[in-house]
């Protein structure tokens, strides 16, 4: 298929372009900065995001996209009054000028990387965060395209994910910059419960999503999540990483931080899988080759708890 991934050059767009290459897909990439993106892409179609959406009206009438997978977007936890301009332009403007830019160019099927913040405390939606509500807010502009141009929408109401390579100032990478500079990282209490899935495994998730939203019949959205095989607490997360790396645990302050005003204690669950998908990395595992530790057998059966 000709597939057009926005925000290619983001942690799981870097993951997903090459699997969807290694799987003989013609790809195409939307990135805030196209020359950024490995060299070895050299030959993909490429266009940057902005303001206008013109980039992207080109590049979608010129490449005539099968199916579009769209992850571009901002992650701002709480915003500010300044924040709100730059989260309505990446998570509004750029995805209206996507969904009208398909619209011309024939293509009907659409992978949107949703969020889990979008159900706080279980419900169908109830935004955790303004980032959140914009997500929610996509996904209504593209229920009229779905309703007015027989589109078919697929959305993976995405939870934490982590792996090698990721920039991100995210938990794994907090716990790993604390070891190596032995100094203590503040937290909450540490009771919060997260799905946390290898970005590998994330990424396989949107390529079988491709498949099945070229399958999907005209005017249909789908919702579906990429849950690990089981919840880890954040205090279960910080014992685990200690124990697959002993020689430079990091060291926790429990209780330094509050919690914020809508923290997520349990993570949403009111939804099915995506079909055929499930996790292939364990944490232990997952932890292990991020930092070249052997694992032990306690390590394991940690995981397993």
């Amino acid at each position: 298929m000709r597939i057009l991934v926005t925000g290619a050059g983001g942690f799981l767009g870097r993951h997903l372009v090459p699997a969807l290459i290694a799987e003989g897909h013609a790809v195409a990439c939307l990135t805030r900065r196209p020359e950024a993106l490995p060299a070895d892409w050299h030959a993909l179609p490429r266009a940057p995001a902005e303001s206008t959406g013109q980039p992207l009206r080109a590049l979608c009438a010129a490449f005539k996209p099968e199916v579009v997978v769209h992850l571009a977007g901002l992650y701002v936890s709480e915003h500010r009054f300044e924040d709100i301009a730059p989260l309505l332009d990446a998570n509004l403007r750029l995805g209206a000028h996507l969904l009208e830019a398909m619209h011309e160019s024939g293509c009907r099927k659409l992978v949107l990387a949703g969020t889990s913040w979008q159900h706080f405390e279980g419900a169908d939606y109830r935004p955790v965060n303004l980032y959140a509500a914009t997500k929610q807010a996509f996904s209504t502009l593209a229920e009229y395209y779905l309703d007015a141009a027989g589109f078919s929408l697929l959305e993976l109401h995405l939870y934490d994910s982590y792996g090698a390579g990721d920039p991100r100032k995210k938990l794994i990478n907090l716990l790993k910059n604390a070891a190596e500079s032995a100094e203590t990282l503040g937290m909450t209490s540490g009771e919060q419960r997260l799905h946390l899935v290898h970005i590998d495994d994330v990424a396989r998730g949107f390529g079988m999503a491709c498949a099945q939203v070229a399958a999907q019949a005209p005017a249909t959205r789908r919702v579906y999540r990429l849950p690990a095989a089981q919840t880890v607490s954040l205090r279960e997360l910080v014992a685990q990483y200690n124990r697959v790396t002993p020689g430079r645990p990091a060291q926790i302050a429990w209780g330094a931080r509050p919690y914020r005003a809508r923290e997520v204690f349990h993570p949403w669950e009111d939804a099915p899988s995506l079909p055929g998908w499930s996790p292939t990395i364990d944490l232990a595992h997952g932890l292990q080759g991020l930092t070249g530790s052997a694992i032990s057998p306690d390590a394991i059966r940690g995981d397993q708890q």
